[in-house]
């Protein structure tokens, strides 16, 4: 399991930043992602659902994301 804090990141940093940790995870790999604002949580959601990625979890301000 990875783990990633995306707090005080603009949105398409978050993003970009989650991106370059998910593009190598074996599949089933799970990965945890801290944010704060809401719009990046917004952003990965999107990225999340475009990709095919697997939601685990979205608690607040956690993520957990499966590839």
């Amino acid at each position: 399991m990875k783990e990633i804090n995306v707090t005080g990141l603009q949105c398409t940093q978050a993003v970009m930043a989650v991106l370059r940790e998910l593009m190598p995870m074996e599949k089933n790999e799970e990965i945890h992602v801290i944010y704060k604002e809401p719009n990046a949580r917004r952003d990965i959601m999107a990225l999340i659902k475009r990709r095919k990625y697997n939601l685990i979890k979205d608690e607040e301000n956690l993520l957990i994301i499966s590839k």
